[in-house]
């Protein structure tokens, strides 16, 4: 069995063989051309010129600039040397008749790696003089380029490093003015916390403190003990001290007591209410308000003495000995005040000076820091200037890094044979290769060809998708062009292999399936041949077998087995359908087959296919025959397979060799297994294949083939032979 690829291309051949003509009469049209041109005329005779560069050894060199310019200089590729500076002066000083097309003719060779360190430079031109002209200015253009480039990566580097200098300048000032502002500020703490100052003074500060300390006790114990003397707090000490030294309110008691000495001696004779004794009375009121107000006056408001007329009396009592120990009291309590006084003052100024002590690490840190970064900024400015100043030093000693190894020397070039082959060679071969042309050109429109022309191909899509492949049955011989071609006369030999298709969906089908639907996914796979076909298949092994048409949408195929079609079935569809004895007829001429005929063609076929009425007619079938084949329309021209497929109990999909379309196909199959419609398989129709082969191998096969005749991946094989010839017959199995 031959290939897929060859079928296809047989296949092609057969439809686009004009095509494939004329690719090939024009590839041996255009050879005929190409042999009947005169030769070409002899190329003029073209000369090389070929020089070499070195690289240049330099001189010594007093700066590190220089070594690193000599250095970069030596790296050069071909952007380099044949940059625009080096072509323009090339041009403008040699007279070039194409300057374009004699740029592309220079060629360089530059040394690899273990090579020695030389430039080969090659230029080809028709004109002896101007070949050796053209390469000696190329050669003196690129070592003048290479000084220039060394020149100007020195000045680019010299005003770079100019940039850096004045950059770093800055970066130097500002940081020497940070270090001396920081100076300025903190310099004197700095120096009295490094040389003891700072310490010697807290020190001195807490010894001054202990010093006051004992003063103010010795001031409490003598305050003290003159308290206890007077039995008077140094408050009320001070207040007595006060009211006694002052001579107006001395005046006023006198005053008072005479006024009470005076009421006392006229209390026996007189009333109260005498006239003498309220002036009296009056008097002793006023002398009482005025020394209240005057009390007031020398103590003022201390909220510690009460500034009533027998308390003032009483405090300002005093005699003079009391009254000088009052006073001492008074004293002594102004010098505690003032000792106080200097204690915060000397333990504030302590609290600074230890504050400035602790933060003296970090000042320290600080200054550390600054001038560090004073340093660090003074030796990168030191090391851009040296830098500076050994790059303008080197821009003396610049020099090329290429010199002139060997001058340019002339050779003449060889050109190759140019000659056409002969006039039958050139024939020869554009026929081969029209021939050539014309089997891609078919062979390309082979592929471009959607429909499966092999059992293979089809087999491949069906394993794909875990589709069983139930038969591969072969061409059979119509009877006439309107009838199909059935298993009856000169096709009576192929009646075995649709046994063997029958067998193989008993097989694989459930026990209990009886109700059959066979579809194709478009027309002219030959859907109706094998539902007919397998029918009486089925009839000839003696099962009670009844076909039912159930593409409403053609016309029937009844007379293909002598049944006459009932014409009133169009026009009464539902009635043709509810009447066994009308749609129901047996197949005069094979035993045990009846067959359903269509009524169509119908406008409204789906409204038939959902009637009550062809439902009953499949339920009345179930039940009275052993396998009832539904013959639907294909899937792609409507869905009346899909409405017949719930009253059935499995599908079988019928593929047709070069009719199928992969893509269709594929999808079609994608689209049933995942909406889990229940395929029991799929046959290959319209394998090409002899009668008499066909009919030895389907000979080697029983009726029910056993489990042991199944090859490789179920494949079904004859007994006893191997497993190569039958898949041509029979295909793979799920």
């Amino acid at each position: 069995m031959s290939s897929p690829i060859v079928k296809r291309f047989f296949v092609s051949l057969s439809k686009n063989k004009w095509i494939g003509l004329a690719v090939s009469i024009i590839v041996a049209g255009g050879a005929s051309v190409v042999a009947i041109l005169p030769p070409p005329a002899p190329p003029p005779t073209r000369y090389k010129a070929i020089g070499q560069l070195a690289f240049s050894n330099p001189p010594p060199t007093a700066t590190e600039t220089g070594k690193v310019l000599q250095e970069q200089g030596r790296v050069l590729d071909r952007p380099t040397l044949l940059s625009e500076p080096v072509l323009q002066g090339l041009v403008e000083t040699v007279d070039l008749p194409n300057p374009v097309e004699s740029v592309r003719r220079i060629n360089l060779q530059l040394p690899k790696e273990g090579e020695p360190p030389l430039i080969r430079v090659e230029y080809v031109d028709t004109n002896e003089e101007r070949t050796a002209r053209t390469l000696e200015v190329l050669m003196e253009k690129m070592i003048e380029h290479s000084r220039m480039l060394n020149t100007s990566r020195l000045r680019s580097q010299i005003e770079a490093l100019q940039k850096r200098v004045e950059e770093a300048k800055a970066d130097l000032a500002e940081a020497e003015q940070e270090f001396y502002r920081f100076m300025t500020r903190e310099a004197t703490g700095l120096v009295a916390a490094q040389d003891g100052t700072l310490f010697m003074a807290i020190s001195a500060g807490q010894q001054q403190q202990r010093e006051l300390r004992l003063q103010l006790d010795t001031v409490n114990a003598q305050i003290q003990s003159l308290s206890t003397q007077l039995s008077l707090t140094p408050e009320e000490a001070f207040v007595a001290s006060a009211l006694s030294a002052d001579p107006i309110i001395a005046s006023l008691r006198t005053q008072i007591l005479q006024a009470e000495t005076q009421m006392q001696m006229l209390a026996n004779d007189l009333r109260p209410e005498h006239p003498t004794m309220r002036e009296l009375n009056k008097q002793l009121a006023a002398y009482n308000e005025l020394l209240t107000e005057r009390a007031n006056e020398v103590i003022g408001s201390d909220n510690v003495f009460d500034a009533r007329p027998r308390e003032i009396r009483k405090s300002s009592s005093l005699d003079p000995t009391r009254q000088q120990l009052a006073a001492q009291i008074g004293q002594l309590r102004t010098q505690k005040e003032a000792i106080e006084q200097q204690i915060r003052t000397v333990r504030r100024t302590e609290e600074e000076l230890r504050l400035a002590y602790e933060r003296f690490p970090t000042k320290q840190l600080e200054q550390a820091r600054l001038q560090q970064q004073v340093a660090i900024r003074k030796q990168f400015h030191d090391t851009m200037q040296g830098a500076l100043v050994d790059a303008q030093s080197a821009e003396a000693e610049t020099i090329s890094s290429l010199s002139l190894a060997s001058p340019p020397r002339l050779e003449q070039v060889e050109e190759p044979d140019s000659s056409r082959p002969h006039p039958v060679i050139i024939l020869a071969a554009g026929y081969v290769g029209a021939v050539v042309a014309g089997a891609v050109v078919i062979l390309g429109m082979s592929f471009l060809d959607p429909k499966v022309y092999t059992a293979k191909e089809l087999q491949d899509i069906l394993s794909e998708r875990d589709v069983a492949v139930l038969g591969e049955l072969p061409v059979l011989v119509p009877g006439s062009e309107e009838e199909l071609p059935l298993l009856l006369g000169v096709n009576a030999p192929y009646l075995d292999l649709y046994e063997l298709f029958r067998s193989n969906i008993r097989r694989l089908s459930p026990k209990s399936t009886k109700v059959i639907l066979v579809t194709s996914v478009s027309q002219g796979e030959g859907k109706s041949v094998v539902a007919y076909n397998l029918a009486i298949a089925s009839a000839h092994a003696g099962k009670r077998t009844l076909l039912v048409e159930g593409d409403l949408r053609s016309p029937s195929n009844a007379q293909a087995v002598k049944l006459a079609v009932d014409h009133d079935a169009q026009a009464e569809p539902l009635s043709y359908y509810g009447s066994r004895n009308d749609s129901v007829r047996l197949v005069p001429d094979v035993m045990n087959l009846y067959i359903s005929p269509s009524a169509g063609p119908q406008r409204k076929a789906a409204a038939i296919v959902e009637s009550s009425e062809l439902k009953s007619l499949l339920e009345d079938a179930r039940q009275r025959f052993d396998l009832v084949i539904v013959d639907s329309p294909a899937l792609t021209t409507c869905n009346d397979a899909l409405l017949l497929q719930p009253q059935t109990d499995g599908m079988i999909l019928v593929t047709g060799v070069g009719v199928s379309q992969a893509k269709i196909l594929g999808a079609m199959l994608d689209e049933m297994t995942e909406a889990e419609m229940p395929i029991i398989g799929a046959a290959i129709n319209a394998v090409p294949l002899p009668v008499p082969e066909l009919y030895s191998k389907a000979s080697a096969f029983s009726s029910a083939p056993s489990r042991e005749a199944l090859g490789s991946e179920g494949t079904l094989v004859p007994m006893g032979q191997d497993t190569e010839e039958p898949e041509e017959l029979i295909g793979s199995g799920r």
